[in-house]
């Protein structure tokens, strides 16, 4: 008797079968809720805390007030629609959070112009009403953080490969023109790398694993959707920095324009793994309008939303990184480099959990851990491989969500709001 019930319990584990014992000891059967998401869609937008965009949201850990200095002051309203582009390398967002006092981000250049402070401020939900509805509708991270406390360049190469491959800042480009940071960049370009403490310039072009690599080894369909080179929005198309897709038939087959993602939803062709990133006019990247890149998103996520790939999709919208913009929460510390300030993430599927706030700590790799094991592929390194999945952020008992197709807005009818400042 024994000997059958094990086997019972053997081939009950082996088809995904859940086996329940009642008061009497006997053993039931029940089907466990089957894993029904097919398609992940990492969608990256640029430069924004946490705080500047969620500080206000209902049940989050957001904050009334922002510490500047030995201060703390009302925390201020963003002026809309754009802010300044406020430096945010790695050297001022580690004097940002000032060894977790998060109390100097003012002192970024371009934080204070002209006296008004920017950083040190949030949008409301009349800001970004449709950021605020897929925030409320579906599940708001709230403990979601950059990996890397520095700028765009390391954060976009953990998103692809899990780690910064020792880079803590951006490109230094010798020429603006063809607008690039990776391979194909112009001569003489070089990026900071550091080991051991030790600096040096090297070019932006690596020879590293990647996650697209590992889905092409294995039978996953994957596309990296970005500004097509010529556009500024190019230098966040990161595969452009790895040698062994650049110059590979894999780059013009799989790295396409962003512009073309909606029209290839809309015909039926969406891959397994997909990055999508858009260009700067549209990026959330201050000075931009933040309605227009609102707009852009709505865009992308109603074109999924619309389509046959809805049911088996899960949509992670994040922003790469701070942007040098007020957060109050102090980021865990492993090594040198990790981690930055918090952004805000949005887990939008039929089966992330409804109108729910998830205080898990994230970061990057968390995404690249449930792609990994979604799709059975290996981790590519420590980082990913400790890292907390967002796999809890999804519910397959529920009932599955039904699309929120959103209106985008007509940005030439709203006026500035009022000026940030203290």
């Amino acid at each position: 008797m024994a000997f059958l019930l094990l086997a019972v319990i053997a081939v009950a584990g082996w088809v995904g079968i859940a086996l329940v014992t009642n008061a009497a000891g006997a053993i039931s059967t029940s089907a466990a809720p089957a894993d029904p998401i097919k398609h992940v869609v990492f969608l990256i937008k640029e430069n924004h805390s946490f705080d500047s965009m969620f500080a206000r949201f209902p049940g989050a850990d957001g904050t009334k007030t922002a510490r500047v200095g030995n201060k703390t002051i009302p925390l201020g309203y963003t002026e809309y629609p754009s802010t300044p582009d406020v430096v945010h390398s790695r050297d001022t967002i580690v004097q940002s959070i000032n060894h977790g006092k998060m109390n100097q981000f003012y002192l970024a250049p371009r934080a204070v112009v002209n006296g008004h402070d920017y950083v040190d401020t949030a949008y409301t939900k009349s800001d970004i009403p449709n950021y605020w509805s897929y925030a409320k509708h579906f599940t708001l991270a709230d403990h979601f953080f950059s990996t890397v406390a520095a700028g765009s360049f390391p954060n976009h190469l953990v998103t692809i490969t899990s780690t910064s491959l020792n880079i803590d800042g951006d490109p230094v480009e010798s020429s603006y023109n063809p607008r690039s940071w990776g391979c194909d960049g112009h001569p003489g370009t070089v990026v900071d790398k550091v080991v051991n403490g030790v600096h040096s310039e090297v070019p932006p072009c690596f020879d590293a694993v990647t996650l697209a690599q590992e889905a092409q080894e294995h039978g996953i369909s994957w596309r990296y959707y970005a500004a097509p080179r010529g556009y500024i929005g190019y230098i966040w198309s990161t595969l452009d920095s790895i040698r062994n897709i650049r110059y590979s038939n894999l780059w013009p087959t799989h790295v396409l324009p962003e512009m073309q993602f909606a029209s290839d939803v809309a015909k039926g062709h969406l891959a397994q793994i997909t990055w999508l990133t858009p260009d700067i006019v549209v990026s959330d990247h201050p000075p931009v309008s933040e309605c227009s890149s609102e707009n852009w998103t709505v865009e992308q996520i109603n074109a999924i939303m619309r389509s046959k790939f809805w049911k088996s999709t899960l949509i992670v919208l994040t922003w790469d990184d701070s942007g040098g913009f007020y957060d109050h929460v102090p980021p865990p510390t492993d090594g040198p480099l990790y981690f930055g300030p918090r952004v805000p993430a949005i887990f939008i599927s039929p089966y992330a959990r409804s109108h729910y706030i998830d205080h898990t700590m994230y970061s990057f790799d968390s995404v690249l851990k449930y792609i990994e094991d979604q799709f059975h592929l290996p981790h590519m390194s420590a980082m990913d491989a400790s890292a907390n999945s967002i796999a809890s952020a999804l519910d397959f008992s529920q009932k599955p969500l039904l699309p929120l197709l959103l209106t985008p807005r007509d940005c030439a009818k709203i006026k500035p709001g009022p000026i940030a400042g203290y």
